[in-house]
């Protein structure tokens, strides 16, 4: 990067200067004065602060000690600059303006827009102008740039209540962060969040349309109706499920609507839309999809697959796995290698499709006949061939594997409304009436186990989140993607307060689950989704 270029070419610079100053072997008649050296103590060299924007204060208070016992701290200039990560300093007019602060101890509140930042502190001796410099890194986070958004409903209006995690153990909590909104985007019904490296969509479907929030406020308006971002605009759009991933169809972005219609944007031309729908199987025979969409959060270098994997839809029409490619502008019928452990035509009905951290992709469906429910476990692959010629492009053969089958059997199951897939290990659970099983795909012999109640509370959300961006996240933030969420309204309780957010950790060989943490006094939950940060 252009900015380690700069600071080790400055610092190479000062480097020599000094050396030329006190280390040239000359024989001439000269005074030999010793250097004054600086050691800044208190303040770790590359250490990343983490800070909430507008909520804490950047505290560090460093020691300089002096080699020749120059301890007045008035006899040296004190700066602290902050830049965004990877600036090319040719491209700041003023450099004056990245300074926060010219006092030793650095005393502010962080104000600064959510990213990472490289910064350095800089100690200057007035008597012989020699410099001293220690950098770090700063990551500011906000209440809006990341956290988990929970969609509630005010008296038919959205309202959304923000949850922060600063650590392990602290939370902050916003509620109604849109309580000042004059603009009414319609009753919610969904949340749904999508990254990639080109862009971080989060849509808002209410019963009025589909709105991409603001990155940086959340803010939902007439401006960002998703319905702007099509060919031509529909009186609304209703989104039932959409997926972005950097692993697969990186350049396409897949929607599927109420009306069960698939659509496609190519991120890879600039301002591009959402055109015709695409819901027939290669080009010819339409079909209604269901409202799923599978994708990979996993890949395999060594066959630079990378960006090409397949994205799994479901045919309501004819009952079948399809898969979308990013060379085709048209689903085709699901192809597998290996061991067959089911056919990709099912005749059956999908209630259920996640895509999990592993990889993996699981379907739950559901038998139309005797109204049993089946499990269905896939990995998604391509290989990339080298070309022949230099002038000709590689092509990319998908191959995709079946990994879990069988028949799902517990309590509660005929009357399960919702479904969630354990991102690591194979396990579904199911919530019906007030109470959530567990089944383990690994041993269909054994029953579903009932795992937790909510006696006098109605499950509204019960997922897992998959953390996908390409980020640094510590350990403790890395365990979120393996951790049950479960989103209840207690009953005969002010809807405005009803709502209550709990998360448990699951451990492997069917273990017991146990809580982790728990959000009370949140609104009318409707739905649930983490917003990732992004540099």
């Amino acid at each position: 990067m252009k900015i380690s270029r700069y600071l080790y070419t400055a610092a190479f610079a000062l480097f020599m200067g000094m050396a030329v100053t006190s280390c040239c072997d000359d024989e001439g008649n000269y005074n030999y004065h010793d250097i004054n050296e600086l050691t800044i103590n208190g303040l770790d060299e590359n250490v990343r602060f983490n800070k909430v924007a507008f909520v804490d204060r950047l505290v560090i208070d460093p020691k300089i000690e002096s080699s020749m016992g120059q301890n007045n701290e008035s006899d040296y200039e004190y700066e602290w600059k902050f830049l965004p990560f990877g600036t090319d300093f040719e491209q700041i007019p003023d450099l004056d303006k990245t300074v926060v602060s010219r006092e030793r101890k650095l005393d502010i509140l962080v104000t600064l827009d959510p990213g990472l930042y490289s910064c350095f502190f800089k100690v200057k001796d007035k008597k012989n102008s020699l410099t001293t410099i220690r950098s770090f890194s700063l990551q500011v986070k906000s209440m809006t740039s990341e956290g988990w958004m929970v969609l509630c409903n005010e008296n038919g209006k959205p309202r959304m209540d923000i949850i922060f995690n600063v650590d392990d153990d602290n939370d902050l909590i916003a509620h109604n962060i849109w309580q000042e909104a004059e603009f009414n985007p319609g009753v919610p019904k969904k949340l749904i969040y999508n990254y990639s490296v080109r862009q971080t969509p989060t849509l808002l479907v209410t019963d009025k349309g589909t709105y991409n929030l603001d990155v940086k406020d959340l803010h939902a308006g007439e401006d960002n109706n998703l319905k702007w971002r099509f060919g031509a605009s529909p009186d609304k759009i209703l989104v039932e499920n959409a997926i972005l991933s950097q692993y697969a169809l990186p350049d396409l972005w897949v929607i599927v609507d109420n009306n069960h219609d698939v659509y496609t944007l190519d991120n890879s031309i600039d301002n591009g839309y959402f055109e015709f729908k695409i819901n027939k199987i290669n080009g010819k025979e339409e079909f209604k999809a269901a409202p799923f969409i599978g994708t990979s959060y996993n890949v395999n270098y060594s066959d630079n697959s990378y960006g090409h994997i397949p994205a799994v839809l479901y045919d309501e029409t004819n009952k079948q796995f399809l898969s979308i490619r990013n060379n085709s502008n048209y689903p085709s019928v699901m192809q597998f290698v290996g061991p067959q452990l089911f056919s990709a035509q099912t005749g059956r009905d999908m209630v259920w499709m996640e895509s999990c951290k592993s990889g993996e992709v699981y379907a739950i469906l559901k038998d139309p006949a005797t109204r049993q429910f089946y499990f269905y476990g896939m990995q998604l692959h391509a290989i990339f061939t080298e070309p022949e010629n230099w002038w000709e492009q590689g092509t990319y053969t998908e191959y995709n594997n079946q990994d879990y089958y069988g028949e799902i059997k517990g309590e509660g199951l005929a009357n399960a409304t919702l479904f969630a897939c354990h991102h690591l290990y194979p396990y579904v659970f199911y919530a019906s009436g007030n109470k959530i099983y567990q089944f383990d795909m690994g041993h269909p012999d054994t029953p579903a186990r009932e795992v937790l109640s909510f006696p006098g509370e109605t499950i509204k959300v019960m997922k897992f989140n998959p953390f996908v961006a390409w980020e640094q996240y510590a350990d403790w933030e890395r365990a979120r993607n393996y951790r049950l969420v479960v989103a209840t309204t207690a009953d005969n309780v002010e809807p405005s307060k009803s709502g209550i957010l709990r998360m448990y950790d699951v451990p492997d060989l069917m273990g017991e689950i146990k809580l982790h943490k728990e959000y009370k006094d949140l609104g009318n939950i409707v739905d649930v989704a983490y917003k990732e940060r992004k540099k």
